[in-house]
This record gives C-alpha cells, structure tokens and sequence, in this order.
C-alpha cells in the first residue's frame, strides 16, 4: 500500500460459495459481489445468498434486467447493503432504491461526460468495459473523474499496479483475476491483490 495516501477499497465479485465469502472477510475484503443475472456462470439465486454470511463486508447485488420491486425485493431477501446497476436502469429505480445505496455501472466512453451531464448522486459509479467480458480498458480516460468511483473490467494482481499508474480510484472490483474457474475463488489471488492497495 502506498504510505500518507487514502485506501483503495477491494470489491471482490461473483462470490458463490460459504468459503469464499468467509476468506475474503479474514484477508479484509470490504465488498463482496453477488451477481444476479441467470446468464452469468456466476449467478447465483437469491435465497442462496441470503444464507451466505460475509461478517463486516459490504454486500453488494449486480443487477441487470430486473425492475424496481425485484430489486427492492432481492436486496430485502439477501440482506444486501448496496445494488449495483449494471442494465442502465432509468434514474427513478436509483431514487427507489437511495442513491447512497446504489453503485452505478457506467462504460468507459461515459467518462468524459460526467461533468457535462452529471448522473445522479450515487454511493460510487463504477467503470466497466462490458458485462462479463474480463477484459481491461484504456484507464487514461478515469483522469478527469471527480466523484467516487471503482475500476473493473480484466483487473489482476497483474495489471493493478499498471492501474494505480495511470489513476488512483476509490476502489477496485475483481472477479475472474482471482478465480480458479468461474465462481470459484482462489484466496491466494484475493491475498496477493489485497497486499497492492
């Protein structure tokens, strides 16, 4: 971790098993991602998340295709702190839901226009490259982003210090860089990116 400077937070995503939640809390994991998506082969199903206890880290549910009431319903169900909205929901489900409660999915070429076109208040707008595609972005146009905010997309202990290079976000989300196959954790990986913020 860099010294005299804020700590970047880790949001590990796709999370579908006991151990994998529990290892996260014991490397000090502060978000872990439960992906609701029936396409993903990280999907996992609400009442499955709702027995899954993850101690002092954040919960956190993708959501891409369901309306207002099923997401109101789900974050009840799974006891989840936050939604993240993948699907590019209409302003009014982020109203429902609480901005302070929402992390909102946006796509590189969107960066830019935040301060044109601000979005509405929210707790973190997340960067991604694509749903699903494990694939990294050109960072360069983060530079100019002035609200909280999280990277995703191909992020590895790997590439994460080429990240830090370029922009520093409030946090990092990862998924298929610290898997040993698709919803399976390695907690090793979770350590070794842990150590780099």
């Amino acid at each position: 971790m860099v010294a005299d400077e804020q700590k970047i937070l880790l949001k590990v995503c796709g999370i579908t098993r006991q151990e994998d939640a529990t290892a996260c809390e014991q490397l000090g994991v502060d978000f872990c991602g439960f992906i609701f998506h029936p396409a993903s082969p990280r999907y996992i199903s609400p009442e499955r998340v709702s027995s899954i206890q993850t101690a002092q880290c954040k919960r956190v549910g993708v959501f891409t295709t369901h309306n207002i009431q099923e997401i109101v319903d789900i974050m009840t169900l799974a006891r989840l702190d936050y939604a993240q909205l993948h699907g590019r929901q209409e302003d009014t489900v982020v109203d429902a839901i609480g901005g302070h409660r929402v992390i909102r999915v946006l796509f590189p070429g969107e960066a830019p226009s935040l301060s044109v076109t601000p979005e509405p208040e929210v707790a973190y707008t997340l960067f991604d490259s694509g749903y699903g595609t494990g694939k990294a972005f050109d960072w360069q146009v983060l530079k100019g982003v002035k609200r909280p905010f999280f990277v995703a997309g191909g992020l590895s202990a790997q590439n994460i210090p080429d990240l830090l290079k370029v922009c520093r976000p409030d946090g990092v989300d990862v998924n298929s860089g610290v898997e040993m196959a698709p919803g399976i954790k390695s907690a090793e990986r979770i350590k070794e990116i842990k150590e780099l913020l």
